[in-house]
Protein backbone atom coordinates (compact mmCIF):
# COMPACT_ATOMS: atom_id res chain seq x y z
CA UNK A 1 0.00 0.00 0.00
CA UNK A 2 1.36 2.93 -0.68
CA UNK A 3 2.32 6.06 1.58
CA UNK A 4 0.32 8.67 1.95
CA UNK A 5 1.66 11.74 1.02
CA UNK A 6 3.09 13.99 3.95
CA UNK A 7 1.66 17.51 3.54
CA UNK A 8 3.21 20.87 3.61
CA UNK A 9 1.20 23.40 4.37
CA UNK A 10 4.13 25.83 2.81
CA UNK A 11 3.20 24.54 -0.56
CA UNK A 12 0.06 26.03 -0.63
CA UNK A 13 2.26 29.68 -0.73
CA UNK A 14 2.99 31.15 -4.24
CA UNK A 15 6.69 30.07 -5.78
CA UNK A 16 8.83 33.76 -4.95
CA UNK A 17 6.05 35.37 -3.92
CA UNK A 18 6.80 39.04 -2.70
CA UNK A 19 4.04 41.47 -2.13
CA UNK A 20 3.68 44.66 -4.06
CA UNK A 21 3.98 47.45 -1.57
CA UNK A 22 5.04 49.85 -3.77
CA UNK A 23 2.06 49.73 -5.71
CA UNK A 24 0.13 49.46 -2.90
CA UNK A 25 1.32 52.45 -0.89
CA UNK A 26 0.97 54.48 -4.04
CA UNK A 27 -2.59 54.24 -4.03
CA UNK A 28 -4.23 51.76 -0.94
CA UNK A 29 -7.60 52.25 -2.34
CA UNK A 30 -7.44 51.17 -5.88
CA UNK A 31 -4.87 48.64 -5.32
CA UNK A 32 -6.11 45.52 -6.90
CA UNK A 33 -5.04 42.14 -4.80
CA UNK A 34 -3.52 39.91 -7.22
CA UNK A 35 -4.31 35.93 -6.94
CA UNK A 36 -0.91 34.99 -5.44
CA UNK A 37 -1.73 37.80 -2.93
CA UNK A 38 -4.74 35.77 -2.20
CA UNK A 39 -3.15 32.57 -2.58
CA UNK A 40 -0.60 33.95 0.38
CA UNK A 41 -3.42 35.42 2.67
CA UNK A 42 -5.64 32.23 2.48
CA UNK A 43 -2.44 29.73 3.36
CA UNK A 44 -1.24 32.06 6.06
CA UNK A 45 -4.42 31.88 7.60
CA UNK A 46 -4.84 28.27 6.90
CA UNK A 47 -1.50 28.06 9.13
CA UNK A 48 -2.90 30.18 12.27
CA UNK A 49 -5.96 28.60 12.03
CA UNK A 50 -4.83 24.96 12.19
CA UNK A 51 -2.31 25.88 15.67
CA UNK A 52 -5.47 27.55 16.83
CA UNK A 53 -8.43 25.11 16.00
CA UNK A 54 -8.50 21.47 17.26
CA UNK A 55 -9.75 19.12 14.55
CA UNK A 56 -9.24 15.51 13.73
CA UNK A 57 -7.28 14.48 10.26
CA UNK A 58 -10.36 14.45 8.12
CA UNK A 59 -11.45 18.11 9.13
CA UNK A 60 -7.63 18.95 8.24
CA UNK A 61 -8.10 17.29 5.14
CA UNK A 62 -11.45 19.19 4.09
CA UNK A 63 -10.51 22.29 4.85
CA UNK A 64 -6.68 21.92 2.97
CA UNK A 65 -8.48 20.98 -0.04
CA UNK A 66 -11.06 23.63 1.11
CA UNK A 67 -8.09 26.63 0.96
CA UNK A 68 -6.19 24.96 -2.16
CA UNK A 69 -8.88 25.05 -4.37
CA UNK A 70 -8.75 29.37 -3.84
CA UNK A 71 -11.13 29.96 -0.46
CA UNK A 72 -10.16 31.38 3.09
CA UNK A 73 -10.70 29.19 5.58
CA UNK A 74 -13.45 32.13 7.14
CA UNK A 75 -15.35 31.81 3.88
CA UNK A 76 -19.21 30.11 4.02
CA UNK A 77 -18.78 26.69 1.46
CA UNK A 78 -21.92 25.45 0.21
CA UNK A 79 -23.51 23.15 2.38
CA UNK A 80 -25.97 20.00 1.50
CA UNK A 81 -28.40 21.49 4.14
CA UNK A 82 -30.24 24.71 3.38
CA UNK A 83 -30.62 25.32 6.96
CA UNK A 84 -27.23 25.52 8.14
CA UNK A 85 -25.70 28.84 6.40
CA UNK A 86 -29.03 31.48 6.90
CA UNK A 87 -27.33 32.57 10.59
CA UNK A 88 -25.45 35.71 11.18
CA UNK A 89 -22.71 36.02 11.11
CA UNK A 90 -21.91 33.45 8.34
CA UNK A 91 -20.64 29.99 9.55
CA UNK A 92 -17.21 29.48 8.45
CA UNK A 93 -15.81 26.12 6.79
CA UNK A 94 -14.92 23.63 9.65
CA UNK A 95 -18.44 24.59 11.14
CA UNK A 96 -20.37 23.94 7.86
CA UNK A 97 -18.65 20.89 7.91
CA UNK A 98 -19.16 19.59 10.83
CA UNK A 99 -22.65 20.60 10.71
CA UNK A 100 -22.87 18.74 7.57
CA UNK A 101 -21.07 15.39 8.79
CA UNK A 102 -23.84 15.76 12.01
CA UNK A 103 -26.80 16.26 10.14
CA UNK A 104 -25.42 13.44 7.80
CA UNK A 105 -24.92 10.75 10.76
CA UNK A 106 -28.38 11.94 12.50
CA UNK A 107 -30.76 11.49 9.22
CA UNK A 108 -28.90 8.44 8.06
CA UNK A 109 -31.57 5.39 6.88
CA UNK A 110 -34.12 7.83 6.92
CA UNK A 111 -37.22 8.18 4.63
CA UNK A 112 -37.59 11.40 2.75
CA UNK A 113 -39.97 12.47 4.92
CA UNK A 114 -38.63 11.72 7.99
CA UNK A 115 -35.23 14.17 7.11
CA UNK A 116 -37.77 16.64 5.92
CA UNK A 117 -39.13 16.67 9.65
CA UNK A 118 -35.98 16.30 11.28
CA UNK A 119 -34.70 19.04 9.67
CA UNK A 120 -37.81 20.96 10.35
CA UNK A 121 -37.50 20.09 13.96
CA UNK A 122 -33.57 21.01 13.40
CA UNK A 123 -33.81 24.97 12.91
CA UNK A 124 -37.02 24.97 15.24
CA UNK A 125 -39.53 25.31 12.02
CA UNK A 126 -43.27 24.86 13.26
CA UNK A 127 -46.20 24.23 11.22
CA UNK A 128 -48.94 26.45 10.85
CA UNK A 129 -52.04 25.15 12.77
CA UNK A 130 -55.76 25.39 10.95
CA UNK A 131 -56.31 28.52 13.46
CA UNK A 132 -53.36 30.36 12.30
CA UNK A 133 -53.93 29.29 8.57
CA UNK A 134 -57.15 30.61 8.41
CA UNK A 135 -56.27 34.26 10.11
CA UNK A 136 -53.69 34.53 7.69
CA UNK A 137 -55.51 33.99 4.71
CA UNK A 138 -58.31 36.30 5.71
CA UNK A 139 -55.72 38.67 6.34
CA UNK A 140 -54.52 38.25 2.43
CA UNK A 141 -58.07 38.09 1.33
CA UNK A 142 -58.88 41.36 3.37
CA UNK A 143 -55.37 43.33 1.87
CA UNK A 144 -56.27 42.34 -1.06
CA UNK A 145 -59.89 43.74 -1.09
CA UNK A 146 -58.65 47.12 0.24
CA UNK A 147 -58.71 49.58 -2.14
CA UNK A 148 -54.80 51.12 -2.21
CA UNK A 149 -55.88 54.37 -1.41
CA UNK A 150 -57.16 53.07 2.48
CA UNK A 151 -53.63 51.51 1.84
CA UNK A 152 -51.61 54.11 1.37
CA UNK A 153 -53.44 56.06 4.85
CA UNK A 154 -53.48 52.77 6.63
CA UNK A 155 -49.30 52.93 5.69
CA UNK A 156 -49.17 56.75 6.52
CA UNK A 157 -51.21 55.89 9.87
CA UNK A 158 -48.55 53.02 10.76
CA UNK A 159 -45.49 55.30 9.87
CA UNK A 160 -47.02 58.01 12.21
CA UNK A 161 -47.11 55.16 15.09
CA UNK A 162 -43.97 53.72 14.58
CA UNK A 163 -42.20 57.04 14.81
CA UNK A 164 -43.94 58.84 17.72
CA UNK A 165 -43.39 55.50 19.61
CA UNK A 166 -39.61 56.02 18.69
CA UNK A 167 -40.27 59.36 20.13
CA UNK A 168 -41.86 58.45 23.74
CA UNK A 169 -38.98 55.84 23.87
CA UNK A 170 -36.04 58.53 23.53
CA UNK A 171 -38.01 61.05 25.82
CA UNK A 172 -38.18 57.80 28.68
CA UNK A 173 -41.82 57.90 28.82
CA UNK A 174 -43.26 55.64 27.08
CA UNK A 175 -44.23 53.70 30.05
CA UNK A 176 -46.57 56.41 31.07
CA UNK A 177 -47.86 56.72 27.42
CA UNK A 178 -48.87 53.27 27.35
CA UNK A 179 -50.56 53.13 30.49
CA UNK A 180 -52.27 55.99 28.70
CA UNK A 181 -53.28 54.14 25.67
CA UNK A 182 -54.67 51.24 28.16
CA UNK A 183 -56.51 53.50 30.17
CA UNK A 184 -58.29 54.78 26.86
CA UNK A 185 -58.52 52.25 24.86
CA UNK A 186 -62.27 51.61 25.43
CA UNK A 187 -62.81 55.58 24.20
CA UNK A 188 -63.88 56.30 20.81
CA UNK A 189 -61.59 59.03 18.90
CA UNK A 190 -62.97 61.93 17.08
CA UNK A 191 -64.07 61.14 13.73
CA UNK A 192 -64.02 57.70 14.26
CA UNK A 193 -66.67 56.41 12.54
CA UNK A 194 -65.95 58.49 9.18
CA UNK A 195 -64.22 54.72 7.79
Amino acid sequence: MAKRKIFDIHALYPADYCFDWEAFEADPEHYEFSADDIAYTNAMELERYEQETPMTPYEKRALRRWVASGHSVRETPPSRYACVCPSHPEPDFLEVYRTDKELDKATKGMSAEERIAYLKNYIGYVDETEEERRVRKEKELMHRQTPNKAKEKIRILKRQLHYTWMYLVQEGIWEEADEFVKDHMNDPTLFEDEW
